[in-house]
This record gives structure tokens, sequence and C-alpha cells, in this order.
């Protein structure tokens, strides 16, 4: 009865903290403490959580992991195996939530968290064409390629089609690189070529090629000098 005392003040003290003063002074451990209150409603979760962090190397490992490999922690059953891997399915819904179609993208940082937002995480290479109005307005995006690991082709007739669909008259791409950096390749660099001036002789533009890379990063062949000239 006094162990179950001694859990229940601690948990109201750290509730009662987290609704006087945010989050953002709760370090990891304690955040992920505090989540393990959920699915473990009478014991200590301090240790889990360390154990935790400690199995799966970071926090944030801890929200890819799936329900059998959560398990394999012990002291993680069932309910709390559930509860993290529902909370790391509902962290990737979210990071791939889709875009506003009503947006203006003024400038390569706004093209490259939108790139990102619709393929970090791909474990295969996908081609993801965005169409845009002249006021740079998102008026389509849609998925042209879908290939493997390491490679995806180009579709140029289905470009067009798109752009002309959607009434837009300029383009960007994106793709990803599951396995490396956002460092084109050559191939990259070839289609690119091609593209911009295929557009160009009918009227329409590519606007810039972004690539992300397996660490989620982006990269604007547009704003490389070794390629902008490509462009437009």
């Amino acid at each position: 009865m006094a162990e179950k005392s001694i859990h229940s003040g601690h948990r109201k003290r750290i509730k009662a903290n987290v609704i006087k003063n945010g989050f953002s002074q709760l370090e990891e451990h304690k955040l992920l403490e505090l989540m393990l209150f959920y699915s473990i409603p009478r014991e200590d979760t301090n240790e889990l959580a360390h154990k935790l962090i400690e199995h799966f190397g970071s926090f944030d490992e801890i929200f890819k992991a799936d329900i059998q490999q959560l398990k394999k922690v012990d002291g993680v059953g069932d309910n709390t195996a559930v509860m993290l891997a529902t909370m790391g399915e509902a962290f990737y819904r979210i990071s791939k939530a889709k875009p506003s179609k009503k947006r203006v993208y003024k400038n390569t940082e706004d093209l490259k968290n939108l790139a990102a937002s619709l393929l970090q995480g791909e474990t295969t290479e996908r081609i993801v064409l965005m169409c845009f109005d002249e006021a740079k307005k998102l008026k389509r995006y849609t998925f042209i390629s879908d290939g493997d690991k390491v490679s995806s082709e180009v579709d140029m007739k289905l470009i067009i089609k798109n752009l002309v669909d959607s009434d837009s008259l300029l383009a960007v791409l994106a793709h990803n690189h599951p396995i490396t950096s956002s460092e084109p390749s050559a191939y990259d660099i070839d289609s690119t070529r091609t593209i911009c001036v295929t557009l160009r002789k009918i009227g329409y533009a590519l606007a810039d090629h972004i690539i992300v890379g397996e660490d989620g990063e982006a990269y604007s062949m547009f704003s490389d000098p070794r390629f902008s000239t490509l462009f437009y």
C-alpha cells in the first residue's frame, strides 16, 4: 500500500509540473516515463524508460520499432508495446500530412520542406512531381514513379500531362535516396538537364529538383551553383 502511495505521489507531481510548466523542461527519459504512466498504471516507469532508450539507442528510434521489437525489452507488455507503436505510427502519419494546395511556396526552403514531408522515411526511391502556377501556388502534387532502393525512372509524358491537366506553368521534381546522401548522381544530373530542355521548348519550366537523402536532409539542385543554370 505504501509503495502504491509513493508511485501515485510521484506521478501526480510529474503531471502537475507538466500542466504548470509545459513539456520543454522534461528530459527525454522523463517524457517517456510520463507516456508510460498510461500503459502501466501502478508501477515505477522510470527504469523502463531508461531501458527502452538504451535498447533502441535513442528516444526517436523507440517510435520506429514495431510491436514485436518493443516486446523484446524486459518489462514491455502488450499494452505498452501497442501504445508506443501506435504513437510511432501517428508521428509518421503526421510527418506525411498532405501539403496545402492553397499555399504559396515562395523560396527554396519552402520547397525543400515540402519535398522532405512527402519523401522522408520512404524505403524505396520515389519521384514526386509538384505543379505550380505563376504565383508559385501549389496546384497539384503526384507520385509519378516508384523504383527500388537505388533508382527510379522519369516519365516525361506523365510530367507534361500533369502540367497540362493542372493548368500549371512551373514544375518541381523531387525524389529520395533511401540508402545514400542527397548528392545528385550522374543520372540525376542528366535527367534533370533533359527535362529542363524539353519543358522549355513547349512553354513550361522546371524550377528545381529536390533530392532527399537517407538522413532526411533535402538538397536543391537549383541552389547549387554547379547546376543553377539548368533551370528556367
